[in-house]
Parts: C-alpha cells; structure tokens; sequence
C-alpha cells in the first residue's frame, strides 16, 4: 500500500500557479542535458492541481526510471498556440499532452513528434479523433485515459450493489456513443442497462428524473456538459430523493455523497505513463502501444451515504480484493 502526498491539497489558486511554476524550475537544469538526451514536451490544460499532481509523479518516476536522460520542457496550451515556435515542432522526440485543452491546442501547433495523450476521456479522445482533430503525426499516437474501463464498472457494481439489476446512466454530448457497449457489457453480466440523454445543463434534471424512475442504481460517467461541481449537489439530492445510490467516477463526487466512487488519480495516470514512455525511449523504434484505460484505480466509499441508502459497502466482502489491488492514498479528481 501507497500513501501519496496530494500536492493540490487545500491550496489556493495563486499557490497551485507558484508550485507549478516551482516544478517548471525543478526541470530547468534538465534542458542543458547532453545532446543526445531524450526530449519530452510536455503541454498541459491547467495549472490546477491533477496537473501540478501528474507532473510531479511523472518527474520522480522518470527521473528514478528512465532508461536514459531527459530533458523535459513544459508549456501551457495557450502558451503553445500563442507564442511557441513553430520550427520546435519536430524538436521532441514526444509529445505528452496533458487534458483535454491541451490536445485541442496540438491539433493548431501540429506537432512532427509521436504524441501520448492522458488526463482525457476515451469519449472524448475518440471524438477528436473521428473528427480529424486529433494530432497524431504518421498514425505515432496512443492515449492513457482517465476514466475507468466499462467492464471494470460493471463488475464493482455487481459485488457492491447486488440485488441492484437495474443501473441507470444519464449521457451526454461526450458520452452518448458509449451506449451500445454499456448495455452490452452489462447484459453479459445480466444487467438491464436503462440510459437517457441531456444535451445541457438545463436538460439534466427532467431526464434525470425520468431515468431514475426506472432505476435502482446510477452511474455517473465523466462528461463535463452535464457533470461538474455545478450539477454535483442537484444530481446527488436528486438520486437520494429516489432512494437511488451514486456509483461515481471521482473522489469529489464520493465526498459530495455518492455512495461509492472508482478512479484513478493523477499519480496512478502518470505512472502507468511513464511505463510507456521508457519502453518508448528503450525502443529502437519508437513504437507506442495502443490507447488505454488505467490499470490503476481506486475505490472510495461514503459509508454515511451508503448506510442511509440501506447499504453496508464497508464490509462487504466483494469488495476487499478491489480495496487490495489499489492504492491508499489522498486522491484528487481530475475534472
């Protein structure tokens, strides 16, 4: 068991801006590395804290890890469509672009380096993608995503909700096309699927209501044009009014009362993506592995939630060999 120091933790936005920068500085001595150093770019959305997080993680495991040098450059997705020059394009033996901001920006700054693509949903990843605005310089592209694998949720739903057959999700624009493969996955494990769509914000309520009606448990996916912390308390005091119990897909939304939340924090994104990133350099090639979800996550559990739901998630056993494969940590979500 891990216990990770959450660096976002209770600091304002003026401290996350100078540890951020704090961490820019922690890497400056990199860039006067040998030539023959690997070079990482490194584009983030925010200054937020699953940022300043991930980099943090990222920088302690590659420089433990990697299997050469590296110099390490980071820049902001504004700042990359802004101010970055353009003849850096083909300077960076990779591209990580943290978020969703930060690969809208690759797609105007059209890098010439392969590209790993994190903190973003596979939803979204795949809509890029279809809609030809994903960077991905000759088909060299993969992604680690951030929210869990369907078949993953699925099978902690059935070991702690039981009896509970009938989940509910609400979808929105970036996760609509995830329908068909959530009712597949969920018939396989005699779950009937019911789903409803909001397109907006102002649409959420009334088909959340519907949905819940003919629901005995929902699932929250991340899709920020329905769940944000302006939604949280309204869906949650929603469901709770149904007597529906919350499965979420951050810590946020379990400390807000959904009864249980499966996740995985930044610190578990990056080091999975560091993994990646030493075979890529180890590589003679340079080839990258296909997209994925994380292999790391986490379980968090609102007892209070969940006991006045009628529900006992803390001892349940079914759960205890999730708890084991997980980290012990204070986690973050990473909207």
């Amino acid at each position: 068991m891990h216990t990770i120091l959450n660096l976002g933790a209770g600091l304002s936005n003026a401290a996350l801006a100078a540890r951020w920068l704090l961490l820019l500085a922690a890497w400056t001595p990199l860039a006067g590395m040998a030539q023959d150093a690997a070079r990482i770019l490194v584009v983030n959305s925010h200054a937020s804290a699953p940022y300043v997080r991930y980099v943090a993680e990222s920088r302690r495991t590659l420089q433990h890890n990697a299997p050469l040098a590296v110099a390490l450059t980071q820049v902001s997705a504004a700042q990359l469509i802004k101010d970055y020059p353009a003849a850096d394009a083909a300077g960076y033996d990779l591209v990580v672009a943290l978020g969703t901001q930060a690969a809208q920006a690759l797609q105007y700054w059209k890098p010439r380096s392969p590209v790993l693509y994190t903190l973003i949903t596979q939803a979204t990843f795949d809509s890029l993608r279809r809609a030809g605005r994903l960077a991905c310089p000759e088909g060299l592209c993969t992604a680690v995503y951030r929210d869990q694998p369907l078949p993953r949720l699925m099978d902690i739903l059935t070991d702690a909700f039981g009896e509970h057959r009938r989940p509910g999700v609400l979808l929105g624009p970036s996760s609509r096309a995830l329908r068909e493969n959530l009712e597949a996955w969920g018939e396989a494990r005699g779950l009937e699927v019911k789903t409803a769509y909001a397109n907006t914000q102002q649409e959420l309520l009334p088909a959340l209501k519907q949905l819940l009606a003919h629901s005995d448990v929902l699932i929250s996916l991340p899709d920020p044009e329905i769940y944000n912390r302006h939604t949280t308390k309204s869906v949650l005091l929603t469901a709770y009014r149904y007597r529906v119990p919350v499965l979420a897909y951050s810590k946020a939304y379990a400390d807000a009362g959904a009864a249980l939340s499966v996740y995985s924090t930044p610190e578990q994104i990056a080091r999975q993506c560091t993994r990646i990133i030493n075979d890529f350099l180890q590589d003679g090639k340079r080839t990258l592995p296909a997209p994925q979800h994380p292999q790391q996550f986490t379980l968090r559990i609102n007892a209070h939630a969940g006991r006045s739901l009628g529900l006992d998630l803390q001892h349940n056993p079914k759960l205890g060999h999730y708890l084991q494969e997980t980290d012990d940590e204070t986690a973050d979500d990473s909207e």
